[in-house]
C-alpha cells in the first residue's frame, strides 16, 4: 500500500469511528446535530460534502445518501463510497433526522404550552366579562391579537341574516355595517354550511361570491378566516378576521380561532343568560313592587267598598256616597241622571250638568270641559242606564289615577245599589198603589171603601172631576218577534208607558196608574177634554220614541166627582177604548164624544140587538153577495149625503136614476120606507151597529 492510500485509510477509519460516536450522542440543537454530521462525513470521505434537510429531491445515485428529512451530497469527484461507509452516512442522516424531529417536538411543546398560556389568559378575561357588548369587543380584540390580523369582527344571527355586532381594526364605516345571508362572501359561506372557510386572496378568489370584493379592495384586504359561533343545534354566529398584508392562515390559525371561537361562543352564551338572570331579577323586582303596589290598592278599594256597602246598608243616598269617595280618595265626585243632570256632589267645582249626547268617553270629556284625568263611568239600574259617575283629582290633594281607575267602577255600583234600593220603594208603592187602582175600578163595594182609604193614607188624592184612561199597547208582542226582542225588552216598554203615565213632568199629574199585560189604566182629575187627549197623546209620542213602530188606542171616561163612580167610569173609559180600536181614525177617544155610538158599543154582544141587525141588513148583505150588488153601500152613502139623492148619486159615480132604482129595491127587500124617519133612523143604527161588529170580528 502506498503511504497516501494509508494515510487516507487511516483517516476514514477515524472519520467512521467518529461519525459512530456521533450517533451516540444527543445534540444540543439540530443546527449542531447537522454541523457534526457534515464534519465526520467529510472525515470519512475525505472530501467536502452538503447537508440539506428537506430538500425536493433526492441526491443522485452514488452521489448523496438520504434518509428521512436529511440528505448528504458529495461531489463527481469524490471516489467511490464503499457500501458500509454509505450505510454508516444513511445511519448518520436518520439520526439527524431524529434529532431535527425532537427539536420540532419540543418547539411544538413550546408553542402549544405558550399558545395555550395565551389562550388560557384570553378565556379567562373573555368569561369575567359578563355585559354581551363588552363581551363582543373583547372577542374581537383578543381574537385580533391572536391570530395576528389587522381586522376583526363578531357577526350575530339576526333571523335569516348575520349582522355585525362588534369590530376592530377596519377604517370602513360600512365595514361595521355588515349583513349578509347565507353564501354572501367568507362570513355567509360559514353561516350556510356551518364549517370554518377562509380565502388567501379576497379580491382574487372566485370560491366566494362577489358581494363585498368592492368593500374588500377600500379596506385593502387580502385574506379572509371565519369560525362559526354555535352550540349544538343552534347557530349563533360568525367569528372572522382579516389581514392587510399577503399571508396564508395556517390549520394551527384555524384550530387556535376554532378553540378561540369555541369559549367565545360559551362566553356568549354564559353572558346572555346573565343578562337574562339581571332582566329576570330586575323584572321580579318591578313584580314585586307592582304586587306590593297593586295589594295596597287593593286594601284601600276593599276598604272603600266596604265603606259604601255600609252607607248603602245604612239608607244613606247619592249624596252620602258622594261625601264618603271625596273624603276617602281626596277628590272630587259628582253623579250625574241619565240627562247629565247634577243629582249629588262632594267638592269645588263640578260642572252642573254634562252633555248626554256626547256619550261617556273622551268627547264627553272635551264637551264638559273636564281634564283628561277625569274617570267616567255609567250608572245602571234594571239594565237601564240611568246616569254616569264622575270622579276629578283635587288639585291641591290629587288622588292616584290608578287609584280612581279601580274605585270608579265601584262607585258607579254603589250608586247602582243605592238607586235600585230607592227603585224597590218605589216599585213596592207603584205595586200597592197598582192594588188600590184595580180595587177603585174593579172591585166590591167593601175593596172600594177599603182601597179609598188606602188611597188616602198613601197620600194620593182623589178630587172632583176624575176620568178613567185606558190604553191598549196593540202591537207589542209583534214587534218583539220582529225585532228579535227578549221578554226583559218588552217588560221595559210596557213599563216605559207606565212611567210615563206615573212620572210626567209636566201638565196635570196623574193619582194612579197600573199595567196588566198589553192594558194600561190610569185615573186623573180635574182634566178637561182638551187637556185628557193632549195628556194621552204626550204618552203615546213618549212610547213612540222607545218604539217607534208602536201601536196603541186610548179611551177616556167622561167626569166624575165620586170614587165610587169609578168603575162606571172605567166601563166608559173601555167603551170609548173600544170605539177607538174599531171605528179606526183617531188612536185616541173620549166617551162624551161618542154620541150614539157609546150606547151601541156597551150592548154589542146583547143577542137582541144582534137580530135586529140581521132583520134590517141581512136581506141587503144577501142581496149583495148573491147579485154582486152595492145596496149596503149605497144605503151608507145615502145617509152620509144627509138623504139627498142627488150627493149620494155624485159620491156614488152613478146617475141619479140608478140611485133611485137602488133605493126604491131597498125598500122592497126591507120593507123600509126612507122618507119616514123612523125608518131612517133604524137602517142608519143598523148600518153602523153592522160596521162595528164587521170591524170587531
Amino acid at each position: 500500500m502506498k503511504p497516501v492510500d494509508a494515510g487516507r485509510a487511516a483517516a476514514a477509519d477515524d472519520g467512521a469511528q467518529l461519525l459512530r460516536a456521533l450517533l451516540t450522542t444527543l445534540p444540543a440543537g439540530a443546527e449542531d446535530a447537522l454541523d457534526d454530521l457534515r464534519r465526520a462525513v467529510v472525515e470519512v470521505l475525505g472530501s467536502e460534502v452538503t447537508v440539506d434537510v428537506d430538500a425536493g429531491s433526492p441526491p443522485p445515485a452514488g452521489r448523496g445518501v438520504q434518509v428521512g428529512r436529511v440528505a448528504v451530497r458529495w461531489a463527481r469527484e469524490c471516489p467511490r463510497v464503499p457500501e458500509d461507509v454509505g450505510a454508516l452516512i444513511g445511519q448518520g442522516c436518520a439520526w439527524a433526522t431524529l434529532v431535527l424531529e425532537r427539536a420540532d417536538a419540543l418547539r411544538t411543546v413550546d408553542d402549544a404550552a405558550g399558545e395555550t398560556v395565551i389562550v388560557t389568559e384570553v378565556v379567562e378575561r373573555l368569561l369575567s366579562v359578563h355585559d354581551v357588548d363588552q363581551l363582543l369587543l373583547s372577542i374581537a380584540t383578543r381574537t385580533l391579537g391572536l391570530l395576528d390580523a389587522d381586522i376583526c369582527g363578531v357577526l350575530l344571527r339576526e333571523g335569516d341574516e348575520v349582522a355585525m355586532r362588534s369590530c376592530v381594526g377596519h377604517r370602513v364605516i360600512d365595514t361595521a355595517r355588515l349583513r349578509m345571508r347565507r353564501g354572501m362572501g367568507v362570513a355567509g359561506l360559514v353561516f350556510e354550511t356551518g364549517q370554518p372557510a377562509k380565502v388567501d386572496r379576497y379580491v382574487e378568489d372566485r370560491t366566494i361570491s362577489r358581494d363585498f370584493v368592492g368593500l374588500a379592495e377600500r379596506e385593502q384586504t387580502e385574506s379572509a378566516l371565519a369560525v362559526p359561533l354555535q352550540l349544538p343545534g343552534e347557530f349563533l354566529g360568525v367569528l372572522e378576521v382579516w389581514r392587510r398584508r399577503p399571508s396564508v392562515f395556517t390549520e394551527q390559525d384555524v384550530r387556535r380561532m376554532v378553540t378561540l371561537a369555541n369559549f367565545a361562543t360559551i362566553a356568549l352564551r354564559s353572558a346572555r343568560l346573565h343578562d337574562e338572570q339581571v332582566r329576570a331579577n330586575a323584572d321580579l323586582a318591578k313584580a314585586h313592587a307592582a304586587l306590593k303596589h297593586q295589594v295596597g290598592v287593593l286594601g284601600q278599594t276593599a276598604e272603600l267598598q266596604h265603606a259604601l256597602l255600609t252607607t248603602v246598608l245604612d239608607g244613606g243616598g247619592l249624596s252620602a256616597l258622594a261625601r264618603r269617595v271625596a273624603s276617602q280618595l281626596h277628590c272630587r265626585v259628582g253623579i250625574y241622571d241619565a240627562g247629565g243632570g247634577l243629582l249629588a256632589g262632594h267638592g269645588d267645582p263640578l260642572p252642573d250638568c254634562l252633555p248626554a249626547r256626547y256619550g261617556r268617553g273622551r268627547a264627553l270629556r272635551r264637551a264638559a270641559g273636564l281634564p283628561p284625568t277625569a274617570r267616567l263611568q255609567p250608572v245602571y239600574a234594571d239594565g237601564d242606564e240611568v246616569g254616569c259617575v264622575c270622579l276629578l283629582p283635587c288639585d291641591d290633594e290629587p288622588a292616584g289615577e290608578e287609584m280612581l281607575d279601580a274605585v270608579v267602577g265601584q262607585v258607579a255600583m254603589a250608586c247602582s245599589l243605592s238607586l235600585l234600593r230607592e227603585r224597590a220603594a218605589s216599585r213596592a208603592r207603584h205595586e200597592a198603589l197598582s192594588e188600590v187602582l184595580w180595587d177603585l175600578v174593579q172591585g166590591p163595594p167593601e175593596h172600594r171603601v177599603a182601597a179609598r182609604a188606602r188611597a188616602q193614607q198613601m197620600g194620593v188624592s182623589l178630587g172632583p172631576g176624575m176620568r178613567v184612561l185606558h190604553g191598549h199597547l196593540e202591537n207589542v208582542e209583534e214587534l218583539a218577534t220582529e225585532h228579535g226582542w227578549d221578554t226583559s225588552r218588552t217588560g221595559r216598554l210596557r213599563r216605559d208607558v207606565v212611567r210615563a203615565l206615573r212620572d210626567r213632568d209636566e201638565g196635570p199629574r196623574l193619582a194612579l196608574a197600573g199595567l196588566r199585560g198589553d192594558l194600561v189604566v190610569a185615573v186623573a182629575d180635574g182634566l178637561d177634554s182638551t187637556t185628557a187627549k193632549q195628556v194621552v197623546q204626550q204618552i203615546a209620542d213618549s212610547a213612540r220614541r222607545e218604539a217607534p213602530d208602536l201601536r196603541s188606542s186610548w179611551g177616556v171616561s167622561r167626569p166624575h166627582d165620586d170614587v165610587e163612580a169609578l168603575p162606571a167610569a172605567f166601563n166608559e173609559a173601555r167603551t170609548a177604548l173600544s170605539a177607538s180600536h174599531r171605528l179606526g181614525g183617531s188612536t185616541i177617544s173620549l166617551y162624551e164624544e161618542l154620541g150614539v155610538v157609546r150606547l151601541l158599543l156597551g150592548s154589542g154582544s146583547d143577542p137582541d140587538l144582534q137580530t135586529f141587525i140581521d132583520d134590517v141588513t141581512g136581506p141587503l148583505v144577501a142581496y149583495d153577495r148573491e147579485n154582486d150588488g152595492a145596496l149596503v153601500r149605497t144605503l151608507r152613502a145615502f145617509f152620509d149625503a144627509d138623504c139627498s139623492q142627488r150627493v149620494a148619486a155624485e159620491k156614488l159615480f152613478v146617475h141619479h136614476k140608478t140611485l133611485r132604482y137602488r133605493l126604491e129595491r131597498i125598500k122592497q127587500l126591507t120593507g123600509l120606507d126612507l122618507s119616514r124617519h123612523d125608518d131612517r133612523m133604524r137602517a142608519d143604527m143598523a148600518l153602523r151597529l153592522l160596521q162595528l161588529n164587521t170591524d170587531g170580528s
